[in-house]
């Protein structure tokens, strides 16, 4: 069920119902404004996320207060997070002050050496509950001077796994640590550098507040979690499973480069040059890939398409781990993993976020590195999450692949096996290509409604067509955009199923209701495409002159320019609710607009995601440090390019930061959308099913 499509009188409805199944919708409809709400008065991501669970929860058990003659819904919400928030804020003041004062007084005593001993022992007790990985990276930034981006790129790492170990490994020092890290000045260049970070996540004064719910007991040391630093597993995680014993142990290599390769052994990673190589992108070649229905397109026909043979699971006495679907096709590997909890935990959010996180594959001597996580909360109990594995090149093989093994961070793993899926020619569907690509489509009757598998052709690496089709890549959703036309005239317009903006899907199936036995058309009115930012783009701009400079800047298949900026009291007409928050005195709203300029004339640009400003913060009360930096994302107003005007909203809170001091920033690697204005009519042809 899509809480999106529902009105709010239909979710209060299933909420006195079925309380679990209600406040599920709920959130799924208002988490993303409520986050925005309190992200405007609470920095630390975890308080945020406190807010908002706090705030849904404040709802739920007061909710006979909610009057809807007297307010939206959503109005509703965002009043009880922005109190959240605020008395969140408030509190943060009252323990900095708090904590000032007593850590003044403690800096004032002789005991400077005496510090410096038990701040040393504090550390090396820190440092301990840091798993082996972690404690790498530590070393790594604070030791050897490096970079988050450097250490990924030394340890073949996605920037985002090594950010993301960092932070975490932070937090659990910062546990440990506590107050006695504001002597840490006097001691190694290490342990300085630990500092130098918390000035830039937390400063000292809300050093309590990231760690809040986090367990640092020591790591209970169990039979079949006895792993050391290299990532080598002592016992059949399936023994687990079967209760079995006497099974061959499974024995994963050490962590780390690839040894050498026999004559006999496949080679399983590939080079971007030699993938480049392997695959024909050409519109002719187009009509050599095959389908495998239920999966997708494969775009290098001469290699096999592999699914998971079955389900595994390992269970364990808190929760259980389940293999659900695993998918090689394109030099990629998708795997769908979900968590389900036994029991109760101390935050069982956070727990289950641990236990899924991925560490890599292993095959035949190979370790292949994830480059993609995205982790769905389905209830207070279960999780699932996507794994993406790039670069890889399976062996054609009848029997099909056996003996893989998924790792997780925390000692956990699963074997499973994968078999050969049949592969069909593209042409042997109703498809039709255009000059940057094609769509396929593969429709089918159930339960007499036409249900349509409609995948994206692409003809090219530096353009992709975005799986939902029409819609940008971060949509709320395609709505009655793609349709079906009958012989009779009649249109039939389309939902996409499960629709999502975030995923692995490589395609979406789109429901035109029921039709009878006949011919029709499917008409796909434009399509859009997404490629990367090739460098990082940095524009320095005052928003309260405003000045900012007169330049162009190059981007993968064109270039924008900074048109205007001009401050907004009233919310535009087509920025959604949740991303405006109404003037103040402390609150200002800009209105950037980017001229946009593509080198497809049919194929204007019409959003670019991470558009970012760096801006300082000079708040004493929040900030120890003058000029110290923070990230704040622009929010897009929708566009469909024709205009060649990108246009964003800049919300900027001048109690927590100064406007006059800021520069705009796009990440390289950063998702550009266009709107290819192409339409697709395809024939075919609906049959009785036997």
């Amino acid at each position: 069920m899509d809480a999106r499509r529902l009105t709010d009188e239909r979710i209060l409805d299933i909420l006195e119902s079925d309380s679990q199944k209600g406040i599920v919708l709920l959130m799924e409809k208002y988490t993303a404004l409520l986050w925005h709400v309190s992200s405007l008065y609470v920095r630390n991501p975890e308080d945020i996320k406190e807010c908002v669970n706090d705030s849904f929860l404040e709802f739920y058990f007061h909710r006979k207060r909610f009057n809807p003659k007297k307010s939206s819904l959503s109005a509703y919400l965002t009043a009880i997070a922005r109190n959240k928030a605020v008395s969140c804020y408030r509190k943060e003041q009252r323990e900095n002050s708090r904590r000032a004062d007593i850590l003044a007084e403690e800096l004032e005593g002789d005991d400077s050496q005496i510090a410096k001993a038990e701040l040393r022992t504090d550390i090396e007790r820190a440092m301990k509950f840091l798993k082996p990985n972690e404690l790498q990276v530590i070393r790594m930034k604070y030791y050897d001077g490096m970079s988050v981006r450097e250490i990924a790129e030394s340890l073949d790492l996605p920037y985002e796994t090594v950010k993301k170990r960092h932070q975490r490994s932070i937090l659990k020092l910062g546990k440990s640590l506590m107050i006695t890290l504001v002597l840490i000045f006097i001691l190694t260049a290490c342990v300085y550098g630990v500092l130098r970070y918390f000035d830039v996540i937390p400063p000292i004064n809300l050093w309590t507040l990231p760690w809040k719910g986090v367990e640092m007991e020591e790591p209970e040391k169990k039979p079949d979690d006895d792993r050391e630093s290299g990532g080598r597993v002592q016992k059949n995680p399936l023994n687990d499973m079967t209760g079995e014993e006497g099974k061959p142990e499974v024995d994963l290599p050490e962590e780390g480069p690839i040894g050498e390769i026999s004559a006999e052994t496949p080679l399983l990673r590939l080079s971007p040059e030699a993938q480049a190589e392997t695959i024909d992108r050409t519109p002719g070649a187009m009509e050599d890939y095959t389908v495998v229905p239920g999966y997708g397109v494969n775009e290098n026909p001469k290699e096999a398409v592999y699914t998971l043979a079955k389900k595994e699971s390992l269970e364990k006495e808190k929760y259980s781990l389940t293999l659900e679907e695993v998918l090689y096709t394109n030099h990629k590997i998708i795997v769908k993993a979900s968590i389900l909890l036994k029991k109760d935990m101390k935050d069982n959010m956070d727990y289950m976020e641990e236990k899924m996180n991925v560490d890599s594959l292993t095959f035949q001597g190979n370790i292949f590195k994830k480059s993609f996580q995205a982790d769905t909360l389905i209830d207070s109990h279960t999780s699932s999450a996507i794994y993406k594995f790039e670069n890889v090149s399976l062996p054609n093989m009848e029997k099909g692949i056996e003996n893989m093994c998924i790792q997780f961070t925390d000692g956990d793993s699963i074997l499973f096996n994968m078999v050969s899926a049949e592969q069909k020619k593209v042409t042997g569907y109703p498809y039709q290509i255009g000059d940057l690509g094609g769509i396929l489509a593969i429709p089918r009757l159930e339960d007499e409604s036409l249900i349509i598998a409609i995948h994206p052709l692409d003809d090219r690496d530096e353009l992709r067509i975005i799986p939902a089709i029409v819609v940008e890549e971060m949509s709320s959703g395609p709505i009655d955009i793609i349709t079906v036309t009958g012989e009779d005239g009649t249109v039939y317009p389309g939902e996409c199923i499960r629709y999502h903006p975030r995923g692995e899907e490589t395609y979406f199936e789109w429901d035109f209701g029921k039709v009878k036995p006949g011919s029709y058309t499917l008409n796909v009115p434009w399509v859009y495409l997404k490629t990367e930012i090739d460098e990082d783009i940095d524009i320095a701009l005052n928003p309260v002159k405003p000045s900012w400079e007169d330049k162009k800047y190059q981007l993968a298949k064109g270039s924008i320019w900074l048109q205007e900026c001009v401050p907004i009291d009233e919310k535009p007409k087509d920025l959604p609710d949740y991303y405006w928050t109404d003037s103040s005195p402390t609150i200002r709203n800009w209105s950037l607009r980017f001229g946009a300029s593509s080198v497809y004339a049919a194929c204007p640009f019409t959003c670019i995601y991470s558009l970012q400003c760096m801006i300082e913060c000079y708040n004493p009360d929040l900030y120890d440090k003058p000029g110290m930096s923070r990230t704040h994302r622009l929010s897009i107003i929708p566009t469909d390019g024709q205009t060649g005007i990108l246009e964003y909203v800049l919300m900027i809170n001048t109690e927590l930061a100064n406007p006059e001091n800021m520069r705009l920033h796009i990440d390289k690697g950063s998702s550009i959308n266009f709107r290819w204005n192409q339409s697709f009519e395809i024939p075919f042809t609906v049959e009785k099913n036997n």
